[in-house]
């Protein structure tokens, strides 16, 4: 077999040396270029994929809802500490742990006392948890479920499962333990 030997173009034998020995021609340049163009892409699709996934993250937590914003204080709760000395001159304190079974029952007391009402058409009512670490020295001190009927100040506080507080002007006019008692007061 024989070789053949085929007659080459200067010119394009020029171009093709260029190109591969000097590596700066115009071969060079374009995959440069396809280099950056496919570093935008990447890049576009990385910052893409960050916003729809912060966007679905978002979205889901936009989903749950909160019975209060974070920073929100809601004057209805009180502590122990401050249940004597609150702004309104009359007032209601309806103290309980929130945790316990009975617990939807008597915060619906409170609701239905206040419901469709202007609030300068009753009394103030305000909700003391007794489960919150701030109140939970004051409930039942003496492990016998009773509370301090007498007690005239905070430290003198022993509260039971559920208590109504009248307070007019700082100071404890009524102290009701009894369910059907204090649904009759907030009827």
């Amino acid at each position: 077999m024989s070789k053949k030997k085929v007659k080459e173009n200067p010119l394009i034998k020029n171009n093709n040396v260029g190109r591969i020995k000097g590596g700066s021609g115009a071969l060079d340049e374009g995959n440069e270029i396809k280099r950056f163009v496919i570093i935008i892409v990447i890049l576009a699709l990385l910052v893409g994929g960050i916003y729809l996934l912060t966007a679905l993250v978002s979205k889901e937590k936009k989903d749950f809802s909160y019975s209060s914003t974070i920073g929100e204080v809601n004057y209805d709760k009180v502590a122990v500490g401050t249940i004597l000395n609150r702004k309104y001159d009359e007032y209601y304190v309806l103290v309980y742990d929130f945790t316990k079974e009975e617990s939807i029952k008597y915060a619906a007391l409170a609701s239905v006392y206040t419901r469709n009402k202007k609030e300068d058409d009753y009394i103030k009512i305000y909700l003391c948890d007794l489960d919150n670490q701030l109140n939970k020295p004051y409930y039942n001190v003496n492990n016998d479920n009773k509370s301090n009927p007498k007690a005239k100040k905070v430290s003198e506080f022993d509260f039971g499962d559920l208590t109504l507080l009248h307070i007019k002007k700082g100071k404890i006019t009524e102290y009701i333990e009894d369910y059907k008692t204090i649904q009759e007061k907030l009827s």
